[in-house]
């Protein structure tokens, strides 16, 4: 149930109680067969849930009285017209011709009772009185009838209001996928069609290197390249299409720090504490950290060295990553660019967060909860 038809309900049970209370003081000022009208009022309670049965148990009560007494109850009869107005605006339209069957049957009913009873006669004003609950009871349904069609109405313009928003977004991510679509392939050209050529020409300079740190040189440009290959090529081609690389992981952080290694860039890394296993997103978002902060050690530290610490910690895991800084880069402010800002949010993707500092040593520190990701993996 909405939070809509719950507000409803409490206003319906509202209505019904303000009745009954006012049936009560008009009984205690005073009022023959009060306790008839409180009954009565008791069925608004259902005038939206159960219109039908509202309107059963409010003329069943009515007509009860009517055969009894011979008159009709005030102000208890009014809830017919409450009750005449909820058929028609909230029930079926089944419902809606069964509630004009009773509404008939209750006219008859006290027609005969009042134009045929024992000790009345036909008069105009009993004629009054039947013809004005009769149009009475009419109008009520007609208001009521003219309010669902009202209803109805602003709620197939709503669906197709709803329907076209989603044609209209269908269109636009349909337009963007095929734009992505055509920049991957032209990426896929320019970046793979180069490194291939990067890594073609870093083998020949292998074969023909005058000596062995050259062509070791050569072989580490060679293997840099042919992995940024395979990661371009998973990148920008169809999931599951064959041949591509699979999404690096914790897994491939050995190779990774390997490859920087044959670039001179001396790595240590040390691990504490007991490793949980992460999903596939977090796990690449930890490795794409330590690769950014190991590339910004070779392109703006000193290039000699860099630390990778990883801590598991209970509910946490926090790996920082620190090298030393070079004259020239100590003197200049750290601009946070595509590198930084990627780290921040490759953390704050997985509710970690991150900062860095610079001094000799430049340190940046990443922390993800492993909280969420213990009770992914119990599941």
């Amino acid at each position: 149930m909405t939070t809509r038809e719950h507000a409803l309900r409490y206003s319906d049970a509202a209505v019904a109680g303000l009745g009954v209370l006012v049936c009560v003081v008009m009984g205690l000022l005073g009022q023959p067969d009060w306790w008839w009208s409180t009954a009565m009022a008791a069925t608004l309670v259902l005038r939206r849930p159960a219109p039908l049965l509202c309107a059963l148990a409010a003329a069943a009560i009515s007509t009860v009285h009517l055969v009894l007494t011979t008159s009709l109850l005030m102000p208890g009869d009014l809830v017919l017209l409450v009750a005449a107005y909820s058929v028609a605006a909230h029930a079926s339209s089944r419902t809606r011709q069964i509630g004009l069957l009773l509404w008939t049957g209750y006219v008859v009913v006290l027609g005969g009772r009042i134009l045929l009873g024992e000790t009345e006669t036909v008069t105009g004003a009993n004629l009054f009185v039947v013809g004005l609950v009769a149009a009475g009871l009419l109008t009520a349904s007609s208001v009521g009838f003219v309010s669902h069609r009202k209803t109805d109405a602003l709620r197939v313009a709503e669906f197709r209001r709803m329907l076209s928003e989603q044609e209209a977004d269908a269109r636009a991510q349909l337009a963007t996928y095929e734009e992505r679509e055509r920049i991957s392939n032209d990426i896929h050209d320019i970046l793979a069609h180069t490194l291939t050529g990067v890594v073609v020409q870093a083998e020949s300079g292998r074969a023909t290197a005058p000596t062995e740190d050259v062509a070791d040189l050569f072989t580490g440009i060679a293997s840099s390249s042919r992995s940024a290959l395979y990661e371009v090529r998973s990148l920008l081609t169809w999931t599951g299409e064959p041949g591509t690389h699979p999404t690096p992981s914790l897994d491939d952080l050995d190779e990774l720090i390997e490859s920087f290694t044959r670039s001179d860039l001396r790595v240590d890394i040390e691990r504490s504490g007991q490793p949980v296993p992460l999903g596939p997103g977090m796990s690449l978002a930890v490795y794409r950290v330590v690769q950014e902060s190991l590339t910004n050690a070779l392109r703006h530290g000193d290039g000699s060295e860099a630390k990778v610490l990883m801590d598991w910690e209970p509910d946490a895991l926090t790996l920082t990553v620190s090298n030393p800084m070079d004259g020239a880069s100590r003197r200049l402010p750290i601009r946070e660019n595509r590198g930084l800002a990627g780290i921040r949010r490759r953390c704050a993707l997985y509710n970690g967060e991150a900062f860095y500092e610079s001094a000799d040593v430049f340190t940046v520190v990443a922390k993800w909860p492993l909280t969420i990701q213990k009770d992914v993996n119990r599941a």
